[in-house]
């Protein structure tokens, strides 16, 4: 399945930076990675949740877009390339044994936030998502990916489908199936289940 072309976000690398990029120059990847790192860490973030080893996911991230930077063709943004490629580390690591969690939870700002959050906002945000990705861990891998790029990331369905390699009709199925497990997962967590029926999934 290929990823359709984006129009270039203000600032994306030019033509002449991704064509070093796929010539392996290190100053080119490294420019690129710089400006691509904070959005892709709290895409991150919102899949492998609290505790997870981030430095490491984010690290591992880069060295696979390393490696596949000379196929990369254009097909996508680079941003939205990038995603794919942090989706495929993420269910690789899903694929091994239960992971050791950090027990802090660090939250990472979106591009549009001006004011940062109170810290009554940012405890209420932790306690939100570690409850949110204690029932996650519980369903499959697939379901939780899908439903955090939709629910959490706020992609589409048809960007989430698109990211995963999967139908639009097989994505839809995921979020719905992971919706309805985590709503009868949290019955007994007021706090979790306002925040699950409050989202809207595309």
């Amino acid at each position: 399945m290929y990823l359709t072309a984006t129009k270039p976000r203000p600032g994306d690398p030019t033509p002449e930076v991704i064509e070093a990029c796929r010539r392996g120059d290190a100053r080119a990847l490294d420019a690129v990675f710089r400006q691509q790192s904070p959005a892709l860490e709290r895409l991150l973030l919102r899949m492998v949740g609290p505790g997870a080893d981030l430095e490491d996911i984010l690290q591992q991230t880069l060295v696979a877009a390393v490696l596949a930077f000379p196929k990369y063709r254009g097909e996508a943004s680079i941003r939205t390339w990038l995603a794919r490629i942090a989706v495929n580390e993420v269910r690789q690591l899903m694929r091994r044994p239960a992971r050791r969690r950090r027990a802090a939870l660090e939250l990472v700002a979106d591009d549009c936030e001006s004011d940062a959050p109170s810290p009554d906002s940012i405890a209420d945000q932790r306690r939100s998502l570690a409850r949110l990705f204690h029932h996650l861990d519980a369903i499959g891998p697939k379901k939780k990916l899908a439903f955090v790029l939709t629910a959490i990331d706020g992609r589409s369905i048809e960007e989430t489908a698109a990211l995963m390699g999967a139908s639009k009709s097989a994505t839809k199925s995921r979020v719905f199936w992971a919706r309805r497990a985590l709503l009868s997962r949290a019955r007994k967590d007021p706090l979790l289940r306002d925040l699950l029926e409050g989202g809207e999934v595309s």
